[in-house]
């Protein structure tokens, strides 16, 4: 199944700002398809009669032509004279001053429209894109969304009514498939579990040699493992700092640092509780998930079928975040919320703009709606518009006070108005 190519949605969002003046950025981590999708664009234009130029920088001569700004200005000029040119440049972090870089590109005013891609990376954020303000628009690409692959596995398997117990059967089957494996494409295009246990190995290594070692700089690679290990071991626990940083015999900054090294290189995602008060939220201790299971379950070495797994219901939980988290937004974020005298808590509240909805995810299969008693708590301390209940298999929704509560399966996240 090598040679098969899975459809991005990213791709269609990309075709539709090829033609606007912004610098078009592409963010992710290594090995997700963000060259894969470079080429998929390189061929659209082709086939549109356009002029196109692609430049790898992981390739040293394609690097090469690039080192120097001033001759690479003077090579886009010289081509774009009689018609607009498309260049497509992978890899942008290779250079030392990227943004900068862009940039003087950009404001050369050239008759020709940037397309670039950049791996996990520190750097990414101060060096690409601080300097672009105003000049670019990010996209960024993830492993697989669930959507992607099942339009992958079964492209017409959402068409039917999966409540039908044979569509519903499919569906858990490659529920379990997903949140065992995860959605790297690599892994996704293996059939066999050894296969695609190799290729998530090869996934990490390649991470621990090319950020770890290489952009981080990291010296104690013992140090680090123990962390990324506690951290997957946690997955959607609270994190002590404190007593983490005793574990892997490191002191309190050097954790802070690996945690912002994973966080920065799209490996964990960091979420902070919910406060009225949003100044309280950074001195509070924060959850930790993954951007890909099936990494997250390499590192724990389980591949146990999530039904029957004892860590099923923080598997389902990161599962839904990483749903919810599918199109950045930023007037969107993502908390917690505990309340620190009942112990009350909600999984998620979204908050967009003013508005905070609370969403709850239960990894079982449901016959009735169940409101536990912290989101009542919830509903009644802050009398949110809608609220969320996420489950397998069950959908009602009824007003709780003043606050409509929606119960969902987990394939109507999409649903949610967020």
């Amino acid at each position: 199944m090598q040679n098969v190519l899975i459809k991005r949605q990213i791709v269609e969002k990309i075709k539709k700002n090829l033609e606007n003046e912004e610098i078009l950025l592409i963010l992710g981590p290594r090995q997700v398809g963000k060259t894969t999708t470079l080429k998929i664009i390189e061929k659209y234009l082709t086939d549109k009669k356009k002029k196109v130029f692609f430049f790898n920088l992981d390739i040293f001569s394609d690097k090469e032509a690039l080192l120097d700004q001033k001759q690479f200005i003077d090579f886009l000029k010289k081509n774009s004279q009689k018609e607009k040119i498309y260049v497509l440049v992978d890899e942008i972090q290779r250079l030392s001053e990227p943004g900068v870089y862009l940039k003087g590109v950009f404001d050369s005013q050239l008759n020709c429209k940037l397309i670039v891609s950049g791996s996990s990376s520190l750097e990414i954020k101060s060096k690409i894109v601080e300097p672009l303000t105003g000049r670019k628009k990010v996209f960024y690409l993830y492993p697989l969304s669930f959507e992607e692959f099942l339009t992958f596995k079964e492209p017409d398997l959402l068409l039917f009514q999966p409540l039908k117990n044979i569509y519903f059967q499919k569906l858990k089957l490659y529920l379990d498939e997903y949140l065992k494996y995860g959605g790297y494409p690599k892994v996704v295009l293996k059939d066999e579990e050894k296969e695609k246990i190799e290729v998530l190995e090869e996934i990490y290594s390649s991470y621990i040699e090319k950020d770890v070692r290489g952009f981080f700089n990291v010296k104690n690679e013992t140090s680090f493992s123990k962390l990324v290990l506690i951290l997957a071991s946690s997955l959607g626990e609270i994190i002590n700092k404190d007593f983490i940083s005793s574990s892997i015999g490191s002191n309190r900054q050097t954790c802070d640092n690996y945690i912002h090294y994973l966080e920065k290189s799209f490996v964990i995602k960091i979420i902070r509780p919910f406060f009225s008060n949003p100044k309280k939220e950074i001195i509070k201790m924060p959850k930790v998930y993954f951007y890909d299971l099936g990494l997250r379950n390499l590192l724990i070495k389980n591949f146990t079928s999530f039904f029957i797994r004892q860590d099923k219901g923080v598997l389902f939980e990161n599962f839904v975040l990483n749903i919810l988290e599918k199109d950045y937004q930023p007037l969107k974020k993502i908390n917690f919320w505990r309340n620190r005298i009942s112990s009350a808590e909600v999984d998620f509240v979204i908050q967009k703009g003013e508005e905070i909805i609370p969403v709850e995810i239960k990894a079982s299969l449901f016959k009735k709606p169940i409101y536990s008693k912290s989101m009542r708590s919830f509903i009644k301390t802050y009398q949110p518009k809608q609220a969320f209940v996420i489950n397998l298999n069950f959908y009602f929704e009824e007003k709780i006070e003043k606050t409509l509560v929606k119960t969902l399966p987990f394939w109507q996240l999409s649903l949610i108005d967020c």
